[in-house]
């Protein structure tokens, strides 16, 4: 029976970590739990996406679900209950938008993130398969968010402005997200 998680917050040394790739030819029944305790803790949340480090697993997987009428960004798309195994992205264009972020693992802070607006993803689902997607908006920028922290980044590290933070309610509070449709 899957689990719910303890999502890592910013300081915990995993969040810094490098994550380890899957070997694709054996997703095992650990492999396999441990997918369905991400999905489990991404439903407990009130987050569009998980990457296994926040969860304090070091593997590169990242689970996106996103409910478009629980999504407060301009262009969300609803995205049914998708594994990604070992992704990996690439602009389509050089075309960005700056947009306030959150994360699981920063807890009530946003900040303005710029993010390609069009991408690539190459991943492999549970089966093993690969899986090559074009993606744009909410959902390029949902994915470069989890793939970052595959790679020991959290988004605060990339807001460049020096006012380029706010609590969520705040944000919601002033109408700040209305800045940047």
């Amino acid at each position: 029976m899957p689990k719910v998680l303890r999502i890592r917050e910013v300081g915990d040394p995993i969040l810094q970590t490098i994550c380890k790739e899957v070997d694709i030819k054996n997703i095992d029944s650990e492999i396999l739990e441990e997918i369905e305790d991400l999905k489990e803790t991404l439903h407990f949340s009130e987050g569009f996406g998980i990457a296994a480090p926040q969860a304090g697993i070091n593997r590169r997987i990242v689970i996106i679900e996103v409910d478009k009428e629980k999504c407060t960004y301009k262009d969300c798309e609803d995205i049914n209950t998708t594994v990604m195994i070992n992704p990996s992205w690439r602009k389509l264009s050089d075309e960005t938008e700056i947009e306030y972020e959150g994360c699981l693992s920063v807890p009530s802070i946003r900040g303005k993130v710029e993010r390609y607006t069009n991408i690539e993803v190459t991943y492999y689902d549970e089966k093993g398969e690969k899986i090559i997607k074009q993606v744009k908006g909410f959902t390029a920028r949902d994915i470069q968010h989890e793939c970052d922290h595959l790679n020991g980044i959290v988004f605060l590290e990339k807001v460049k402005e020096h006012n380029g933070f706010a609590t969520k309610e705040m944000i919601n509070k002033f109408n700040l997200k209305e800045e940047y449709k």
